[in-house]
């Protein structure tokens, strides 16, 4: 028997992907184009102090140097920078972009605009209560401001910075302080900020309660009776600081004239810095300068010691009410008030 064979054919199928001959290579190669710069930033505007961020969108880049205020000088490198303008103007801003194959420099001029901050109007004054003349002083605490004016609400207008007025007219004032800066203006009023009261009388008043001295000067304050007639004895306690006055003459004031009882007057040092003195008098029924029993008690006279700027009390003693009395035929009339003073060195 014998067997057909068959032939067997293998074919071979030859794929060219291009890969074999002299074909175009699609592949990815170098990059050659040079950097571009470019960049954005935000805000664009606002006022002082300004912080603005700042973002590089720049192509075929390897560096980013910024200046942000035209000067030529470098501020901040990085694709991401911030920046704050502290003075008011319009800026120009350049970005140095710098790659393999260049530099380009994009420039945008005027394109930051900063605004002042307008200012505010603030203050406060002390004292804000009491008996006229109520002398009081003002401390102009605004921000960002070059010029000011007050208004003290009785008529009266100031464009010192830290002006001192006096009240001299019992009532509620309104205090208003204006300000101007280059933002702009600001206006600050506290309504009834002030509040002067008279004399309760009958009382003591040391006049003028507010005295200016320079260190070293011989100063004289009186020790007033106010609203009591028929008097036949008073009697009061001062102290003060004297490490800062130093005790001088003290004379009859109008009150005492054709009296024939002088002031009794003691002085004693109740601590080691502190000074007090007891004046003492009797027989005034017929002394009253005036129908209302007005006037001056006593003159006394300091020199003062302070340093400048300091601020020295005279106080009469109130810790205990008999210490300060008005007497009428041995009965005690009550004393309404008791007005203190101080004096302010210049």
């Amino acid at each position: 028997m014998f067997r057909k064979l068959l032939p067997i054919f293998i074919a071979l199928i030859l794929i060219n992907c291009g890969g074999g001959g002299g074909g175009d290579d699609t592949g990815p190669g170098p990059n050659n184009d040079p950097p571009v710069a470019n960049f954005s930033a935000t805000p664009l505007s606002g006022s002082t102090p300004l912080i603005v961020n700042f973002t590089s969108t720049s192509t075929n880049t390897t560096s980013h140097d910024w200046d942000f205020n035209g000067d030529g000088t470098l501020d901040a490198s990085g694709i991401l920078a911030q920046y704050t303008y502290n003075e008011a103007g319009t800026y120009t801003v350049s970005l140095t972009a710098t790659g393999p194959n260049g530099v380009d420099v994009e420039t945008k001029s005027n394109y930051v605009t900063v605004t002042a901050t307008p200012p505010a109007a603030l203050f406060t004054g002390e004292p804000t209560s009491g008996t006229k003349d109520l002398r009081v002083e003002f401390s102009n605490s605004s921000v960002r401001y070059n010029t000011s004016l007050w208004d003290f609400g009785d008529g009266n207008t100031s464009t010192d910075e830290n002006p001192v007025h006096t009240y001299t007219t019992a009532g509620a004032y309104d205090v208003t302080l204006s300000v101007v800066g280059d933002g702009g203006t600001d206006t600050n009023v506290l309504s009834s900020y002030i509040n002067v009261s008279d004399v309760q009388t009958p009382a003591f008043v040391i006049d003028s309660k507010y005295t200016s001295a320079t260190s070293g000067n011989s100063v004289t304050i009186n020790w007033n009776i106010l609203g009591a007639t028929g008097v036949a004895a008073a009697q009061a306690i001062l102290i003060w600081d004297n490490t800062k006055l130093t005790l001088g003459n003290i004379d009859d004031g109008d009150f005492l004239q054709g009296n024939t009882d002088p002031l009794l007057v003691t002085e004693t040092s109740t601590d080691g810095s502190t000074t007090q003195l007891s004046i003492y008098t009797s027989s005034l029924s017929s002394d009253k300068p005036s129908a209302d029993g007005d006037g001056t008690l006593a003159t006394i006279n300091f020199t003062v010691n302070g340093a400048s700027g300091e601020s020295i009390s005279i106080n009469f003693d109130s810790n205990t009410s008999s210490q300060q009395i008005l007497d009428v035929d041995g009965s005690d009339i009550t004393l309404n008030q008791s007005v203190n003073g101080y004096i302010i060195v210049e």
